[in-house]
Parts: C-alpha cells; sequence; structure tokens
C-alpha cells in the first residue's frame, strides 16, 4: 500500500501559530500608497453570488487594489504574499471579522471561512438539473483581460464558504497600513463589497446509494475485492469521502477495519482449527479520472505465507471503492512455521494484523464515514454487518444512514 506519513502534533500546533500570526503585516507606507480598491465576485456588483451553506462549497472573492510608489508617482503592483498579510475579510453587517483558514476566536465569525486555497469542489449552484457552470479562477489570462489591473492593479483572490443558511453576507475587505491607516472598502469614499447568498445544502440517506461487491480474485482460502457506492441519480458525482476516526489514513485511501479471528493455541500443537483475518481499505475519490497500482496482504492457508495481491483499480468521482481482503490460515503452523515472533504483536504498517493465538477475538471497525457530491453537500452514512444484521455473515455489509 502507499507510504502513511504519521501525523506530527508538534507541526500542527506550529501551523496554527503561523495561521495566527499571517494577519500580522502591512503594507509599507513608503513603498504604496493605495488609491483605489474593488472587492468582486464573477457576478455583477450587488448580485448575490449563491452557495450551498455546507462549508465546503466557496465562492470566489476578488480584491483589487491599484497603488502608486509615493514617490516616483508610478503605478505599482503589490506582491500577493504582502496582500495576504495585510488583507481582511470582515461582514458589513456585523463587522465581524471572517475566519481565516479555520483559525477560530472569540473576536471572528464562527460561521463564515475564508482560505486562500481553492478546494476541489464546485463553486456554483446548477441553474437547472444536470446544468453546472464552473465559476471563473483568477487566471493570469484573466488578469491580463480585466482593464482595471492594467496598470498598478493588484488581485488577491479568496475562496469564502458558510455553513449559515439562508442569510445574504456583504463581505468586505481592509487593508493595514504600517502607518496606522485602514483601507477599508465599505467607507463611503469605496462603497465596495461582495455579496454572497447561502441556500440550505442537499441532503442525502443511504437509500439515495447503491452498494454492492465485486471480486478482484477468490479462492477457497482467500479473496480480494471492493465494495461500490454508487450515486442512483446519474447527476450527482462524489467528491469527497472523509471516514471517521480511521485506523490510519493516506492520500488515496483509508485504513478501517482491522478484524482478526484466531482458531487455536499456541498449547494445542496438533490443532488444524482454521484462522480468519479481515481488511478494508476504502479509496477516495479522484476528481480526474485515473486508474491506481497497489495492494494488499492478506494469508493464504495453502501457500503457508502471506500473499500479496496487486490490482489495478479506476478511480473517478461516479463512485467510491472500499478494497476488502480476506484471509485464512491454519493458526498453529502459522504462528510456529511462518511468523514466528510476529505472531505476538499487530502489525504497524496498515498491510494486515495477526493477534496472538491466544486473543481469543480481536475486531475493530471503525464504521462511519461521510461522502461529499461535486457541491460539498453530504451524506452521513455507516457501515453495519453481523453485529447489527444477524443475517450479514462475518465479512458482510451494508450502508446505513448515521443518525
Amino acid at each position: 500500500m502507499a507510504y502513511i506519513k504519521p501525523i506530527n502534533i508538534l507541526s500542527m500546533a506550529m501551523s496554527n501559530i503561523i495561521i495566527g500570526a499571517a494577519f500580522a503585516g502591512s503594507l509599507d507606507a513608503n513603498r504604496y500608497e493605495i488609491q483605489d480598491i474593488r472587492v468582486e465576485t464573477d457576478l455583477a456588483h450587488g448580485q448575490a453570488y449563491q452557495i450551498y451553506a455546507n462549508g465546503k462549497m466557496q465562492a470566489p472573492v476578488y480584491i483589487k487594489i491599484k497603488a502608486i510608489d509615493p514617490t516616483t508617482r508610478k503605478p505599482v503592483t503589490i506582491p500577493t504574499d504582502e496582500l495576504i498579510s495585510a488583507t481582511y475579510l470582515f461582514g458589513k453587517q456585523s463587522g465581524l471579522n471572517l475566519t481565516y483558514n479555520q483559525y477560530f476566536s472569540d473576536s471572528s465569525d464562527q460561521h463564515w471561512f475564508y482560505t486562500v486555497t481553492e478546494n476541489q469542489y464546485q463553486h456554483t449552484v446548477p441553474r437547472s438539473a444536470g446544468i453546472v457552470r464552473r465559476s471563473v479562477s483568477s487566471s493570469a489570462t484573466a488578469i491580463r483581460n480585466n482593464p482595471r489591473l492594467a496598470n498598478g492593479w493588484s488581485q488577491l483572490t479568496y475562496w469564502v464558504s458558510t455553513n449559515e443558511t439562508h442569510y445574504s453576507k456583504h463581505v468586505c475587505a481592509e487593508i493595514s497600513i504600517n502607518n496606522g491607516e485602514k483601507i477599508n472598502s465599505c467607507d463611503m469614499m469605496y462603497d465596495e463589497y461582495a455579496t454572497i447568498s447561502s441556500i440550505d445544502p442537499l441532503q442525502y440517506r443511504a437509500e439515495d446509494f447503491s452498494f454492492d461487491f465485486h471480486y478482484l480474485k477468490n479462492t477457497d482460502t482467500w479473496y480480494v475485492g471492493y465494495w461500490q457506492l454508487t450515486p442512483k441519480d446519474k447527476q450527482i458525482k462524489i467528491y469527497g469521502l472523509e471516514w471517521e476516526n480511521p485506523l490510519q489514513e493516506s492520500n488515496l485511501f483509508f485504513r478501517a477495519m482491522d478484524y482478526f479471528r484466531p482458531g487455536g493455541s499456541l498449547l494445542r500443537y496438533n490443532s488444524n482449527t482454521t484462522a480468519y483475518s479481515l481488511i478494508l481499505y476504502p479509496y477516495k475519490p479522484s476528481i480526474e479520472s485515473q486508474t491506481i497500482s497497489d495492494y494488499v496482504r492478506i494469508w493464504n492457508i495453502e501457500g503457508k505465507k502471506r500473499e500479496d495481491y496487486h490490482f489495478t483499480l479506476p478511480l473517478s468521482t461516479n463512485n467510491v471503492k472500499f478494497v476488502q481482503g480476506k484471509g485464512s490460515y491454519d493458526d498453529y503452523k502459522t504462528c510456529i512455521y511462518i511468523t514466528r515472533d510476529h505472531c505476538s504483536h499487530t502489525r504497524k504498517n496498515g498491510h494486515y494484523v495477526n493477534m496472538t493465538s491466544n486473543d481469543s477475538y480481536h475486531y475493530d471497525l471503525r464504521p462511519k464515514f461521510t461522502v461529499l457530491d461535486q457541491f460539498g453537500n453530504a451524506a452521513q452514512l455507516k457501515l453495519v454487518d453481523g453485529n447489527t444484521n444477524t443475517d450479514l455473515g462475518w465479512d458482510n455489509y451494508q450502508i446505513m444512514d448515521d443518525e
């Protein structure tokens, strides 16, 4: 499987400190004199840009600043990193700063967020079923073609999202200057703001998806295959997959299951009882269709070894796939002749699990997950097995709503 990078708690803490300090900067009054400011979306000024209030869908907000050199009086362009450190977004109605990069504070709006990073979700609510218009991005071509950016105009693009429904937010920008001056786009001198209107997110349930199993390799003692979760509505695409408390996570997949059921005991040297193991790897959808090559490691009782089964799998937004592998082996022979010292502990590499034979049962399923459509609307789901539905086999699953 792909390499899984460990989480560095210290790095996360330092990142929060850096984010908090991101706005500690201001523009140098000796280098820049602001002459004009605009705050826009892709729509005409004053027209509301509509997004789903799901916390994922983003509206682009363009802050355009015209500046000159105060000494030469010639137009100058301000570097993007300097604009980011000095430019805030806030709500005209409330006066509260929007929350930057999910860095919450008591003085910021807890329901409206912004970042410089564009995410994978589509940015425009469809005008009608089946018609999705992606917003125009702030590409270099768009900047060159905009007459406002011809002489001394600089542009910064922020991406705004919210979880507050039925609200029309007037978004203003403020720029800090190191001489203490604040350039406020909503001052009467400029009266510039972007209007973003939030609507109820779409709701999905388990009945909106099909869930079925496909074998990649099937023998009498082991198999590898995948569950496929597919929206029944062909207009719905899956752009995101989130797993609650996964055992491990990589760029491509989650590890959601460890199952081990020994059949014998080290004290029973003539034991021929079959033992089982089960693994489950949900793969994340791919916005750009691709075919990945990977492998899973399972037990093969016939070969008296661990089997590395290599496979190729298409990933797209039409569905998500959960790769599952079941292994079977002779408990006594596996522990004594194959794994030796590996028999007494759980492997940490995410490929398989092997508990000591004296453990009568080991089971760890992380069943809750979220799938997100192309706009970031969510379906809260979970896997259920024989512990919930007695009609299911021990390696069989169904999906249900997580309520």
